[in-house]
């Protein structure tokens, strides 16, 4: 469990380095002539002396490693010999030693979209930042259990004459690709998104941190609109608001905040590991893909829309677990969460892995029905303390019997001589939705009737 109150709090100020060229970068400069204080909330079970910056950095994770090289191999990249870690300056607080460590771990791949092969520059390793809790009167709160995680960092080329919404869908395969290891986060704010715009004749503009890629196709048509108003763009960095629009942040970094880490001697990629990680990648995402499609019988839309969902991995494990039909499961995660999120504002972030399972699990014994299951999420992400099963019993949900079932429609339409079929079966939906599937209601209704 996370704690809550911090056991101690660092305050530091961070100035800048030169590269290795002498050079100073501007977008470090501008962090520094801030002249902010980052006060670093430490706590026992979660933080060491690394992440406060008061012991040397350990070797590098072997198990980050070897998932990024799987991923550089998924993407068709080249993977150098010798793998060499860099460090990249940032003032903006976000690391207690002012620099984040990075490794290039593939190049010059590519992935195919749409017949075309899209240029992947690069597949880098890197550390995650801190994350922020408040900002206020030059003093910046940061809470380190974040700092240090493993992240995976993904480069493409230019992507000259695709459309803002062409640009959103490579986005999306990019982390379908990524999440089809079985080995990487998924949620909001697991992955973010960063793009570079510019106009004809422009000024190259990196936006930062595009949390949900739903929303980067407007973005880079808001941004296209912004700069077309000016007389002049800068080069700049740029962060999203929750309309899509952006706001400044820095001026664009260069190469000049790059130099060597010290404190960790390159690695050697040896070609047994290579082969190795070869001969375990996933199933291409184009077969798996034809997959749902034939074996699962999901609609093109619906498999298109899983394999770029968050809950990939979730879904392949639960149509091997449970009896229940592969496109109710791919729906649940697909649609109805998002109706519940976006309509209704339910805070599904707080629906794990194992309430799915419970989910599924109840579906599978008969002990729920489909039709319930928006309902039931509902409830268990604003209630999350409460078990699955007196969710069911608070929202009367409890499945009831064919014999009670026909007991109900034989009085409804004992009482409803004058209404037709489709109006009994109206009522009679009306009084069990959610404790019996529709396609039942309308069978008994019709046989009694």
């Amino acid at each position: 469990m996370m704690e809550r109150e911090p056991t101690m709090v660092i305050k530091r100020k961070q100035h800048p380095v030169q590269s290795e060229l002498g050079a100073v970068d501007v977008a470090v400069q501008y962090e520094f002539l801030r002249d902010r204080t980052f006060n670093y909330q430490i706590f026992a079970s979660e933080d060491c002396l690394v992440e406060c910056d008061e012991e040397p950095v350990h070797p590098l994770n072997q198990e980050a490693l070897e998932i990024v090289l799987e991923i550089a191999l998924m993407f068709n990249c080249t993977i150098p010999d010798e793998i060499q870690i860099m460090r990249k300056n940032v003032l903006d607080g976000s690391n207690t030693s002012a620099f984040q460590r990075t490794a290039i771990i593939g190049l010059d791949g590519y992935l195919e979209y749409k017949g075309k092969g899209v240029e992947i520059t690069g597949v880098s390793l890197e550390e995650d930042a801190a994350s922020i809790v408040d900002e206020k009167n030059g003093n910046v709160t940061y809470r380190l259990n974040r700092l240090g995680v493993p992240l995976v960092e993904i480069g493409t080329g230019l992507l000259i004459g695709y459309s803002p919404e062409e640009v959103q869908e490579i986005a999306y395969l990019i982390g379908m690709i990524c999440r089809s290891t079985g080995k990487v986060k998924r949620g909001i704010g697991t992955v973010r998104q960063d793009v570079n715009v510019s106009i004809k004749n422009g000024a190259r503009v990196e936006i930062k941190g595009i949390q949900e890629l739903g929303l980067l196709s407007k973005v880079i048509e808001l941004e296209v609109q912004r700069q077309l108003s000016l007389p002049e763009v800068k080069e700049e960095t740029r962060t999203t608001n929750p309309d899509g629009t952006t706001r400044f942040t820095r001026p664009l970094p260069g190469a000049a905040r790059m130099y060597v880490e010290t404190d960790i001697p390159p690695i050697l990629v040896d070609a047994k590991t290579i082969e190795k990680i070869k001969k375990q990648l996933p199933e291409p995402w184009t077969k798996k893909l034809a997959r749902f499609k034939e074996q699962l019988k999901l609609s093109d839309e619906l498999a298109k829309l899983i394999l770029g969902s968050d809950y990939l991995d979730l879904f392949e494990n639960f149509i091997k677990k449970f009896r229940v039909n592969p496109s109710i499961i791919a729906n649940v995660f697909v649609n109805t969460l998002k109706d519940l999120r976006k309509r209704e504002g339910v805070p599904i972030e707080n629906l794990t892995d194992e309430n799915f399972e419970e989910l599924f699990e109840l579906l599978d014994k008969g002990k729920i029905v489909k039709e319930s299951i928006p309902n039931l999420l509902s409830y268990k992400a604003k209630n999350s303390e409460v078990k699955m099963n007196d969710c069911i019993k608070k929202l009367g949900l409890e499945t009831i019997t064919e014999k009670e079932l026909r007991g109900m429609v034989k009085d409804i339409i004992k009482n409803n001589r004058d209404k037709p079929v489709e109006k009994i079966i109206g009522i009679v939906m009306s009084k069990v939705r959610g404790r019996v599937k529709s396609e039942d209601v309308i069978k008994i209704v019709k046989e009694e009737f």
